[in-house]
């Protein structure tokens, strides 16, 4: 869950940055590459571009931020790459997921994210093993899952409707259906 919120943090982030990451090559190109203003994704797209970028060209694209924000973002970036190209492709899906949704979803999606990352050590462990669980479940086995008495018996009304929040970013799961 630390690795989405980071991502998410990433893409909205840069989106705020976008132009310059987008100006970063533009000089030596001499194209025009700027992104498009209708593109309801440009911390997605800015994010693709600061991953081909050197660490040189990284640190001229991100140098207008505040020094703060510069940091974070450098930070993620970091852990980023660190990830394994298949937790590279699963982070993006999630990413790919969270931006399919309505503006008003996401921010109820990024609320949970919040509010799982202050849940106490013992409830996060079990939410979190419960949400790895759901991730293995097709879209619809999830849903019958979280209205099942044994579901809301074990968790509590916020938890629920954090996981129910979240379930919308996991990854569906084809094959497991029948």
């Amino acid at each position: 869950m630390n690795r989405l919120r980071a991502i998410v943090l990433i893409a909205g982030g840069l989106c705020c940055i976008a132009p310059g990451v987008y100006g970063a090559d533009e000089k030596a190109s001499g194209a025009s590459r700027r992104p498009n203003s209708a593109d309801p994704h440009p911390g997605e797209r800015a994010l693709e571009r600061l991953e081909r970028m050197t660490p040189e060209q990284r640190s001229k694209a991100l140098a207008n931020l505040p020094p703060e924000r510069r940091q974070q973002i450098e930070q993620k970036l970091q852990e980023f790459d660190r990830l394994s190209p298949e937790e590279r492709v699963r982070e993006r899906n999630q990413l790919e997921r969270m931006n399919s949704l309505p503006p008003q979803r996401q921010n109820q999606v990024r609320r949970s994210i919040r509010q799982f990352e202050q849940l106490p050590d013992d409830r996060k462990l079990l939410v979190r093993r419960e949400l790895d669980r759901m991730a293995a479940m097709p879209d619809d086995a999830r849903r019958a899952w979280m209205n099942t008495e044994e579901f809301r018996n074990r968790y509590t009304p916020n938890e629920q409707q954090m996981m129910q929040n979240l379930s919308e970013i996991l990854p569906e799961n084809r094959d497991n259906k029948d």
